[in-house]
């Protein structure tokens, strides 16, 4: 039995991920588990929804030779790679807890030598203490704390703020359900009615203009959209008299434009690495040189076949492409 452990491989020490509900994990099967339903799954899910990123990863030999000419989008490639045919489960295993990990592990509270061998030249963020040890433990502890209160100021607000991780999450207030609900908002409009759009522009023939009508019949606008996903119920019964109801539905409509604008603004930030960023990112000017453009283009169609919802939204976005729109009743049936 001590033969066999000898010989067990050893596991290396990862390094901490912040982030997560856990620090450290013991095992990578539980790390995986957790990162799933994290906000790091929700940053993976916001580059997955960007199409300049999936036409570099679907141009792109290797990692190593992206087809941009944005050095920053060849910079999240050469990191994350290709993030469309593999699960995220699968993906984290592979490269995204190393993508993620902390740099350096925490600092820690130290003893000073005697001789000061262990005393850093620079220390930056630190404070020095001398500590009376016949005194009690609970009146150390009470002068310790007060000494600290003093530079309140000058700590972290949030753990986030000193991670060393080469993308951190920005320390920002975000709420899972909200960034979901973003998520979910994007991936119906896109569905409902920018691919209608996108694929009326490519039918080139008669029948395939005919075969397009008949796939995409259906009414779709910004309360249909609101209403299916249930980001505003008060304004959902169109109840009342012509006034009531347009406002109604002007509130429904500003709440979803608000929600599809700001899942933007993360889809912009996370093409260059920051997450979940509520700004507007200024794009590189041009991303694709002329013989890149050109080849884009029999892509086109491919990029809008693609299913972009995520596993984390379950169905919502699947049944409520199926419900019908009853433009005389304002329901769905």
């Amino acid at each position: 039995m001590e033969h066999l452990r000898e010989n067990r491989p050893i596991q290396p020490r990862r390094q901490p991920q912040k982030g997560l509900t856990r620090f450290r994990y013991e095992t990578p099967e539980g790390e995986v588990r957790d990162a799933a339903e994290s906000v790091r799954r929700w940053w993976w899910e916001y580059l997955r929804l960007s199409k300049d990123y999936w036409l570099v990863c679907k141009t792109s030999s290797n990692r190593n030779s992206p087809r941009t000419i944005d050095e920053g989008l060849a910079r999240i490639f050469q990191k994350f790679g290709n993030i469309y045919d593999i699960t995220f489960e699968d993906w984290w295993r592979r490269m995204g807890a190393t993508v993620f990990q902390e740099q350096y592990g925490p600092p820690k509270v130290i003893e000073i030598e005697e001789d000061l061998s262990n005393l850093r030249e620079t220390r930056f963020g630190t404070v020095l203490l001398q500590v009376p040890l016949d005194l009690s433990r609970i009146t150390i502890q009470r002068q310790i704390s007060r000494i600290l209160k003093e530079y309140d100021d000058q700590r972290p607000r949030s753990k986030l703020e000193i991670s060393t991780s080469e993308f951190p999450i920005h320390p920002a207030r975000y709420r899972m359900h909200i960034l979901q609900a973003m998520h979910e908002a994007h991936c119906l409009h896109r569905e409902l009615i920018d691919k209608p759009n996108e694929l009326r522009k490519l039918a080139g023939t008669k029948d395939e203009r005919k075969e397009w009508k008949k796939r995409y019949e259906q009414r779709a606008d910004l309360f249909r959209i609101g209403k299916l996903l249930r980001i505003s119920p008060n304004n959902e019964k169109l109840i009342g008299d012509e006034k009531t109801i347009r406002e109604k539905q002007n509130r429904m409509r500003a709440s979803v434009s608000r929600y599809l604008r700001r899942a933007q603004q993360l889809i912009s930030n996370v093409e260059y690495g920051r997450f979940p960023v509520f700004s507007t990112h200024r794009k590189h000017i041009e991303r694709f040189s002329k013989t890149q453009k050109e080849r884009h283009i029999e892509l086109e169609a491919e990029w809008w076949a693609l299913d972009l919802t995520s596993d984390l939204s379950g169905n919502t976005v699947q049944d409520a492409r199926r419900l019908h729109y009853s433009e005389h009743g304002n329901d769905f049936v």
